[in-house]
Parts: structure tokens; C-alpha cells; sequence
């Protein structure tokens, strides 16, 4: 038997459970987006989540945003989102002592979340091939921008590299471009690469949980952002796998996505079938041109895209997003108001659900910040305590936990180990 970190998990609210993966017990050692995305799925959901940073902290301490644009490595937004909910302690992995405590960590933990590159982890003996010795049972994670093994392994990567060599950027903007001289793939907003690899690296790690469980064997989870980016492009994938080329064209085909209206844009489609049009014509007062011949159908209103969309702009410029929307709600019309960032904290939808939930950090004060993806009835989502402080639990986890005396703890922060 394998002895495990005693979980020190939240107790129970209101008789249910702490949470859906309250009994496992999960190491971190990332930092950035993918890594502690990861962890925060996990530590959401109750498992008992121990972040490891470097004596300098998780690079997103440094990087912000800060309130009021004042850097401080315990106020920036996405550390604080990112790391609520986990416990954690500062360990250098460079020195011969910090990488003994990980291990001795590792032997009782249910896996471990890392995001060193691979030639890295051999370096420090942090592989699958010597972790695997300490803990048979272990779930490695390792997160890397090309995976473990192939020409790109040592190459190093970015939200930005991984987004256009996954192929997403080749469809950013899709079915916006008009003139490909002139419109290059873009980028897409807030870290979305990042994200996507540290979800695919969750959902995996607990498919290697379940299969752990199941068979008493535990295994290297090798996640590669190139990979979990790609992923995206389903319906790209199989155009080129059935039919050796790219379904989806840069070149705009049809009809916008997004169209601007009186006070900003909105999303409205009721182009694709002739029942949806009836009812936008009943939404739009059945303008005269909605019932001319060139747009009855959709092949006709396909092959007139250009003279429609000119037309149906037109009538959304004397509207606002909220006037298109709950005409297309009233009309049963697809179509939703684009919001922005200020927009989104402040719509009636979300403050209805009570989507935002505030935490109270000690050094950030109250904060907001977006709450559940998805809701449990008998193991609920909660937020159960704010992101660490820069080496808060080093005590509690090196003395309570793994026997350390004071005097040993003293003398490992002396030599930089903690």
C-alpha cells in the first residue's frame, strides 16, 4: 500500500460532499495558463491541490493584470483566478533538495500536473521512467508545447505559436476574410490556446484516473498544446482525412457571423432555413425587399449573400442589441447581442445564475470573479479558499505533513530550497 498526503480537504456543506474529486489528492508544478487550469479543474471540485512554485512564484504573479496597473505578485487577476481553492508552498527544483521533497510528495499523491520540457524533466530526474519508481500509481501530466516525443519535442512554445501551429489561426477570423493579401490569421483572444491544453489536460488526467483505478496502474499523460489546439479543428481534420483538402476556406462564403448594429454588433442568422426567414420577416415588419424573388430560398439567398447582408445592416443600424435580441427571442430567430468585457459583469443573465462569486483574499481584498462551468447537485462547485500566498502552506506541508522539524525547515530556506 502506497501511503498518501493526508487530505486536507474543505469538510462538507450542508451534509454533501466537499466535492466530485474530494478524495484525490493532486500535485502542481506549473505555472502561466495550461498548467494551473488544470489544477484549478481538479481543486474546484474538491481534490486537495498543493501548487509548487519557484522561490520567485508562478510567473502570473508578475504578469497581471494588476488593479490599477500596479504590479504586485499577490494582486494580479489571473494568479488569483487561476489558483483559488489549491494550497501552496515554494520549492526550487534546481536544487538537489527540492527535488527529493517533490518526490517524497509524489509517493503520496494521486498525480502530479508539470509542465517542464522534456529534455528538462530527464535532466531532474522528473520523467515518467523515474517518477513511475517512487509511485507506481502515479498519473504524470506533463504539458509541453509539442509533447514528450517527435521532431518538435525541445521546441519551445507560446499561446501564440500554439494557436497558429494547431490551425486555428488559419480559421481566425472564419468566414471573415475578403481580401488574403491583406487579411492574415489572427490571434484569438485571452489565452485560448492555453486554456484548450490545460482542459485536454484535465479531462485526460482524470481518464488516467479512472483507468488507474480501475487496473491499479498508474501512467504518463503526455499533453501536447500543438495537439489539444488541433483538436479544435474537427470539421477541417476530416475534410483533409476524407477528401485530402481543407473543407473550410479563409475566403468569406456567405454570411457574416457578426453584423454591426446601433449601439455595437450582434450575431443574427436566420439565413439558413426558409422557415427561419419567414419568422424574420415577421421580427423585421416584412420589409418590402424580404419578400423579393433573389432571396426565397437559401441557394437564392446564398447566391445574393452580399446585396442581403447590405440590406438586413441597413435595418439593424436603427436598433440596439438589446432590441434585435428580444425580437429574435420573441420570434424564435437565432441571434444574440455581442458583448463587451464591462457588458458581460454587468448581464441580467448571468447575475440571474449568480455566475459570479466573490472571494476574500487577504492581501487583494474582495474580489469577482467568474464562478461554476457547470453545476453538481450533491458535490457542488464552490469556491472554498483564495489563491495562496507566495509560500503560505510551507509549514503546514513540510512540517504537518511530511515530519519536518522547524530547524530543518529554517535550515532549507537557508540554503534556497523552500
Amino acid at each position: 500500500m502506497i501511503p498518501r498526503m493526508e487530505s486536507r480537504g474543505p469538510e462538507s456543506d450542508g451534509g454533501l460532499r466537499a466535492g466530485a474529486l474530494g478524495d484525490l489528492v493532486v500535485l502542481e508544478c506549473a505555472q502561466g495558463v495550461p498548467g494551473p487550469w488544470c489544477g484549478k479543474v481538479f481543486a474546484d471540485l474538491g481534490a486537495d491541490v498543493l501548487k509548487l512554485e519557484p522561490l520567485a512564484g508562478d510567473r502570473s504573479r508578475r504578469e497581471g493584470p494588476f488593479p490599477g496597473d500596479e504590479p504586485d505578485p499577490e494582486k494580479s487577476g489571473r494568479f488569483l483566478y487561476l489558483n483559488a481553492n489549491k494550497r501552496g508552498i515554494t520549492l526550487e527544483l534546481e536544487s538537489t533538495g527540492g527535488r527529493a521533497i517533490l518526490r517524497d510528495l509524489a509517493r503520496r499523491a494521486d498525480a502530479l500536473i508539470i509542465d517542464l520540457s522534456p529534455a528538462r524533466l530527464a535532466e531532474l530526474e522528473l520523467d515518467w521512467e523515474h517518477l513511475r519508481e517512487v509511485n507506481p500509481k502515479l498519473v504524470l501530466t506533463c504539458i509541453s508545447a509539442y509533447g514528450q516525443t517527435g521532431p518538435y519535442r525541445d521546441y519551445k512554445g507560446t499561446d501564440l505559436t500554439s494557436f497558429h501551429v494547431g490551425g486555428l489561426g488559419r480559421e481566425t477570423p472564419y468566414n471573415q476574410v475578403t481580401d488574403l493579401e491583406r487579411e492574415p490569421p489572427l490571434l484569438g483572444g485571452g489565452f485560448q490556446a492555453e486554456f484548450m491544453t490545460g482542459w485536454t489536460a484535465a479531462t485526460t488526467t482524470l481518464a488516467a484516473l479512472a483507468h488507474r483505478d480501475e487496473t491499479g496502474e498508474g501512467q504518463l499523460v503526455d499533453v501536447s498544446a500543438m495537439e489539444a489546439v488541433a483538436n479544435m479543428l474537427r470539421i477541417s481534420l476530416a475534410g483533409v482525412s476524407y477528401t485530402g483538402r481543407l473543407v473550410i476556406q479563409r475566403l468569406k462564403n456567405g454570411f457574416s457571423w457578426v453584423q454591426p448594429c446601433k449601439d455595437g454588433h450582434v450575431s443574427l442568422s436566420p439565413f439558413g432555413f426558409d422557415h427561419w426567414w419567414e419568422r424574420f420577416k415577421q421580427m423585421a415588419d416584412r420589409p418590402d425587399w424580404a419578400d423579393e424573388e433573389v432571396f426565397a430560398n437559401i441557394i437564392a439567398r446564398l447566391q445574393n449573400a452580399d446585396v442581403l447582408e447590405t440590406l438586413i445592416n441597413s435595418w439593424l443600424a436603427e436598433r440596439t442589441k438589446r432590441e434585435v435580441y428580444e425580437l429574435a427571442l420573441e420570434h424564435g430567430v437565432p441571434g444574440f447581442p455581442v458583448h463587451s468585457m464591462g457588458e458581460v459583469l454587468g448581464a441580467r443573465q448571468l447575475r440571474a445564475r449568480e455566475f459570479f462569486v466573490e472571494v476574500d483574499h487577504p492581501v487583494a481584498g474582495r474580489i469577482e470573479q467568474p464562478g461554476a462551468p457547470s453545476r453538481f447537485s450533491a458535490t457542488p462547485w464552490r469556491i472554498r479558499r483564495p489563491a495562496p500566498l507566495l509560500g503560505q502552506h510551507n509549514r503546514e506541508v513540510l512540517c504537518d505533513r511530511l515530519g519536518y522539524v522547524p530547524d530543518e525547515l529554517l535550515a532549507l530556506r537557508r540554503a534556497g530550497v523552500v
